[in-house]
């Protein structure tokens, strides 16, 4: 695809994609996340996680304010993300989520967050990431697209310097959670 002079490719799981009007079988993970890589003009511009489901049709389309966004063609949702960061000191953190954020304690798993996405980018991909609330700088962070409603932990560990991710099921349309505070 080109978008006023610049190609827009995609990689999903090692498939190289250039967006057009063909429809493109993807082989999905059944247990990890699936990875999609979004590339301009030859250059890697973005690296986010998803969870693909078997026997779905999805829609990649460009979105001005999150240059693209990935969306199932029936019933896409959003999801949740709750937080753990292990520290063997007793830290404030801070819990991101897009433009939101929530003051978490250290060795403290957090309930399940909600957010409200803009408009024009629901189903872009969102930044989940963890912040020292004193120095203001990125500890830990990962872009994720929600497609189905997923409901997913984010830990921390400080000693390992690592970051995982886990998928714990699929909220129901039913279901309600805390919205996080809006980032000033």
């Amino acid at each position: 695809m080109h978008l006023k002079g610049q190609q827009i490719v995609f990689n999903i799981n090692g498939r190289t994609i250039v967006p057009d009007k063909t429809k493109h079988n993807i082989k999905i993970h059944k247990m990890d996340f699936d990875t999609l890589i979004c590339s301009k003009n030859g250059k890697q511009i973005s690296v986010s996680a998803l969870k693909f489901k078997e026997n779905t049709e999805y829609i990649i389309s460009i979105n001005p304010c999150s240059f693209y966004d990935v969306r199932p063609v029936n019933k896409p949702l959003k999801g949740v993300v709750r937080y753990n960061y292990i520290s063997s000191k007793k830290d404030s953190i801070n819990a991101e989520l897009d433009f939101y954020s929530e003051k978490i304690i250290s060795g403290k798993e957090t309930n399940y967050y909600a957010f409200i996405p803009s408009a024009m980018c629901t189903y872009g991909k969102k930044k989940i990431a963890l912040t020292d609330s004193k120095m203001e700088n990125e500890i830990s962070s990962i872009y994720f697209h929600f497609l189905h409603g997923e409901k997913l932990t984010f830990i921390y560990d400080t000693e390992r310097k690592k970051h995982s991710l886990i998928l714990d099921g699929y909220i129901k349309k039913e279901d309600t959670y805390p919205i996080m505070k809006t980032i000033n």
